[in-house]
């Protein structure tokens, strides 16, 4: 085998295969229950600098009627569904909507938003590093306006028919004529 040359590589090849947290399992990387009582106190769980700005993200949610609870630690996940993780955990014992953020990795669980909704939402929430900012875009995304594709698709249909019956008259009139 070729010596790899990226230093990841490199780990990969060395290291055991590192799985995901199985059913049940709390991440050994986190101190589970400190975050449960944080999250039960203010629904922040987060170092003391960030703590106030987070506090005033989740009051943003409940205005805009989310029930947010956002966990970020600079403890390093093994993988990047350990975030999903525990925000499925977490959500278990909370209900509403679980954001939790690491350095490298972000995760989301709810009880009321759709899983993709979730996910354009972290994609948006992960390109900023600042956890503050983060969370903030990962609101505006899942609490955003979503278009209302039926009557949209009503619209569209009506412009449709509206087209061919016009189109009729138009051909009926030049072959009279």
């Amino acid at each position: 085998m070729d010596k790899p040359a990226e230093s990841v590589t490199l780990l990969a090849y060395e290291a055991e295969p590192i799985v995901s947290l199985r059913e049940g399992e709390v991440p050994h990387w986190l101190d589970y229950q400190s975050v449960v009582a944080d999250l039960a106190d203010d629904g922040v769980a987060a170092p003391e600098p960030f703590v106030e700005g987070l506090q005033t993200v989740v009051r943003e949610a409940s205005d805009r009627g989310l029930d947010l609870k956002v966990v970020y630690t600079e403890a390093p996940a093994a993988v990047y569904t350990d975030a999903r993780d525990v925000a499925m955990f977490l959500n278990d014992e909370f209900g509403g909507t679980i954001l939790v953020r690491t350095p490298a990795f972000i995760g989301s669980s709810s009880d009321t938003i759709p899983r993709h909704q979730l996910e354009a939402g972290q994609d948006d929430a992960w390109e900023e590093p600042d956890p503050v900012t983060s969370a903030s875009i990962f609101v505006q995304k899942v609490t955003a306006p979503a278009p209302q594709w039926g009557v949209l698709t009503a619209t569209a249909m009506v412009v449709a028919i509206l087209v061919v019956v016009a189109f009729a008259v138009v051909l009926r009139r030049r072959t009279r004529g």
